[in-house]
């Protein structure tokens, strides 16, 4: 019998707070070890720290990393003994440490998820576009161009690598897909615990936001929207689950100036079952995105049944149009409004057709136990 293939994969933490990448990884990775493959997963995070947890999966905290950068002496000197235990290596990320020591130890054995970090949103700040350009120029394209393949999540993402603000010529490129597993719950008790934390939200209907407070997440553009409607006597509640920030304060300032505060509900991050809990409770998610090269939280509502409204900005928008699993705008005031209507006028019977495609769209799409594994398949010709 073939021994495994065995996949190291690097990401800077698996703290649930940051985002998408670090609640896809594990699912993803359980995913290649149904296929057959090997997976350990090493990380920037404090050697004692447990956000995630599987017996199929073996993770090295070899944290912190320092500054932005997250330079890590640890890691580096991890990675110099353990290479030779791996056949190919996964780095999540661009703009840190990773990608530089990857180029200088491994050397074309590796391949990089660029998680929407060379969107064309980025574009839009200037001083931050410059410093990249910068570092692209003398570091970054250089640590690219060494590794396998840039690994995309979609048609879209490849395509919009043609008009972001840094040259991604001689980088080879590869879609490989993207989502999650189909979440393991108990229904009543993740209800349960979402009232007993949350019990002004009990028995009302709400949309629900899940992720980083960050100006492309789009959740001014969202409360804006909120406010037309208000003035037209249209009252929505949204729950906002998120770590704390200063984008967020700012949020909460917007908030109040409208006079929202009734009809907002604020949390920080929420994980497991009250996460679970407070999806099944929503009558759907929003992510009023300026720019998504995925979407994990929304792969999350569809695989609950529960619908999306988001933009064309977020790059899985055809599925959720084809299998009218939602509505999308532009990415804009005006026509987030007009979708946060439309929604809310949909009687109870186009609501649950609504959710019934949810759940087709998830498993059509996004679901890892039923589509074919693109990256399994694609790991293995390059093992």
């Amino acid at each position: 019998m073939k021994n495994k293939i065995r996949i190291l994969r690097i990401i800077q933490t698996l703290n649930p707070a940051y985002g998408g990448p670090a609640n896809a990884i594990l699912d993803s990775s359980i995913s290649l070890v149904k296929n057959g493959f090997k997976v350990d997963i090493l990380t920037y995070d404090k050697k004692k720290s447990s956000y995630l947890k599987s017996k199929k999966i073996n993770i090295f905290n070899m944290g912190p990393g320092y500054t932005n950068f997250t330079f890590s002496i640890n890691l580096f000197l991890w990675l110099l003994k353990n290479k030779k235990n791996y056949d190919l290596f996964i780095i999540h990320g661009i703009w840190h440490f990773s990608t530089l020591i990857s180029r200088i130890l491994i050397k074309k054995k590796y391949f990089v998820f660029l998680h929407g970090e060379l969107d064309t949103f980025f574009k839009l700040n200037f001083l931050k576009k410059i410093k990249k350009k910068i570092y692209w120029l003398l570091i970054e394209k250089k640590n690219l161009l060494m590794s396998n393949s840039l690994l995309l999540t979609n048609t879209i993402e490849k395509n919009q690598l043609n008009n972001t603000f840094v040259n991604t010529s001689g980088i080879k490129k590869k879609v490989v897909g993207y989502g999650i597993l189909e979440p393991k719950f108990n229904k009543k008790k993740s209800i349960n615990l979402f009232n007993k934390n949350f019990p002004r939200l009990k028995n009302k209907k709400f949309l629900l936001f899940l992720g980083r407070f960050h100006e492309k997440k789009g959740c001014d553009t969202l409360i804006k929207a909120l406010n037309i409607l208000l003035k037209k006597n249209i009252k929505i509640n949204v729950l906002l689950a998120g770590p704390n920030n200063t984008f967020k304060d700012n949020l909460k300032s917007l908030s109040k100036k409208y006079e929202l505060q009734k009809n907002l509900f604020w949390s920080d991050t929420i994980i497991n079952d009250l996460k679970w809990g407070a999806i099944l409770s929503s009558s759907g998610m929003v992510l009023a995105s300026n720019g998504e090269n995925f979407g994990v939280a929304l792969a999350e509502s569809l695989s609950c049944s529960r619908p999306v409204l988001t933009t064309y900005k977020v790059n899985i928008y055809k599925e959720i149009l084809k299998h009218k699993a939602g509505f999308v705008s532009k990415n804009n005031v005006n026509d987030f409004s007009k979708i946060l209507e439309k929604f809310n006028n949909f009687n109870k019977v186009k609501k649950r057709q609504l959710s019934k495609n949810s759940l087709i769209c998830f498993n059509k799409n996004f679901n890892l136990e039923y589509k074919n594994n693109i990256l399994a398949k694609f790991l293995k010709k390059e093992a």
